[in-house]
């Protein structure tokens, strides 16, 4: 498809129609899914992960998807009539996708539940993505969003784009950059399409992603774009020796990343077995120990890690356009303090996770002295809530991503 020239004009205030602002709010809270946030956890995942994974999500799976979401546009575009709107068209040619993709062993976005509908479909899960990597245009040094590329794709080939008041829009060009669909791509019908990159495809997308920078040090390489290539599958964190050895001169950060990340496995076991204290001495109802118990083991695992984060360095870290929560930083601090003064006893931090939870959840805090917090902890199920485990930052799936580029 012929690509026209030139930039695009200003659309002006974007108007979102409620199914818009339902999915954005479903959209932004997805990232949280895989990251339980007892008292904040999620924020110091997020940072460390956007900072060395830029553009990546826990529900990401193939690299591919990143270009079947612009080649599902491009059809859309090209379908000979224009009745059905573009957000409808889009998600049944989404749905389409998922069949096409039957035969591929993992990966695929919405095969569970296949033939029902996709509920988080692969252009919101990979959107980010396109926009951070640079597969989507800019307009005013801003990536389009989805609304800005559906009123260019709705539009017939030709035909002069107008903003919401009527004002014609400067610019034509296409609005993203990709390569061109394979012949692949036009053979119709379930079990026709793979993961597997072309070689123009693979040489386009380790261009792409090796040229990523860190959000925290603009013009420094980014983690991921060093690990373009490698085949990581061995390594079981993000922080293993391969991964720090290839970091270049984020591997400092990238070490008290996961000393940060066995500190939140401490503070997730002090929590649940808070919790499961609370339960028993509390609220009258018998529990067994199942947290309490696995704490000093989970201690003894993680303590000396998390022992040697520079606290400093770390808050240096979090810094960020929005502010670090204080009364996570203080729930943060004192954990590895009371760590460092070889404590057990997990409610020594009661109050200081306390204060934390509620001041993250309100109502639905399960440290609450108050009744909500007593009908929260009747609802919480201590024998099958995961033990203290550490931060991710999006490992497995960063894995993933970069298994269909190795050699590239």
């Amino acid at each position: 498809m012929s690509v026209g020239k030139g930039g695009l004009a200003s659309f002006g205030m974007t108007y979102l129609s409620p199914d818009a602002m339902r999915e954005a709010r479903k959209f932004m809270s997805a990232d949280q899914k895989g990251v339980r946030d007892e008292i904040g956890f999620l924020i110091v995942h997020q940072r460390y992960a956007d900072r060395f994974f830029p553009g990546t999500s826990v529900l990401h799976t193939r690299l591919r998807y990143v270009l079947f979401v612009p080649w599902l546009y491009r059809d859309e575009h090209l379908k000979a009539t224009k009745g059905q709107r573009t957000q409808d068209s889009i998600k049944r040619r989404e749905y389409l996708l998922t069949g096409r993709l039957m035969k591929e062993p993992f990966g695929v976005i919405g095969i569970r539940n296949y033939p029902a509908p996709v509920e988080q479909r692969p252009s919101q899960v990979y959107w980010g993505a396109l926009q951070r990597w640079g597969l989507v245009r800019e307009q005013e040094g801003t990536a389009l969003s989805r609304y800005q590329v559906e009123r260019i794709v709705s539009s017939k080939p030709g035909v002069s784009l107008k903003d919401d008041e009527g004002a014609p829009l400067g610019g034509s060009a296409w609005p993203f950059v990709c390569p061109e669909p394979p012949e692949e791509w036009y053979r119709e019908g379930e079990g026709t399409l793979s993961f597997k990159l072309t070689r123009a495809e693979r040489t386009f997308l380790a261009r792409r992603l090796r040229n990523l920078t860190s959000p925290k040090n603009p013009g420094v390489r980014s983690v991921f774009s060093l690990l373009v290539g490698h085949d990581v599958s061995l390594s079981r964190t993000a922080w293993s020796p391969q991964i720090c050895d290839l970091a270049e001169s984020e591997r400092p950060a990238l070490e008290r990343a996961g000393q940060a990340a066995a500190l939140a496995a401490v503070g997730r076991a002090v929590y649940a077995a808070q919790v499961e204290t609370l339960c028993d001495e509390q609220d009258g109802g018998p529990r067994s120990d199942m947290q309490r118990a696995a704490l000093p083991g989970i201690l003894e695992r993680w303590g000396i890690k998390a022992d040697r984060l520079d606290w400093n360095a770390f808050l240096e870290d979090m810094q960020d356009k929005s502010e670090f929560s204080p009364v996570v930083s203080v729930a943060l601090r004192d954990t590895l303090d009371w760590v460092r003064a070889g404590h057990t006893d997990p409610m020594r931090l009661e109050a200081v996770y306390r204060d934390a939870e509620i001041h993250r959840k309100g109502r639905r805090a399960r440290l609450s002295r108050s009744q909500s917090g007593v009908d929260q902890r009747t609802e919480w199920d201590n024998d099958h809530h995961p033990k203290g485990e550490p931060l991710h930052y999006r490992w497995d799936r960063v894995q993933m991503l970069l298994a269909d580029l190795v050699n590239a």
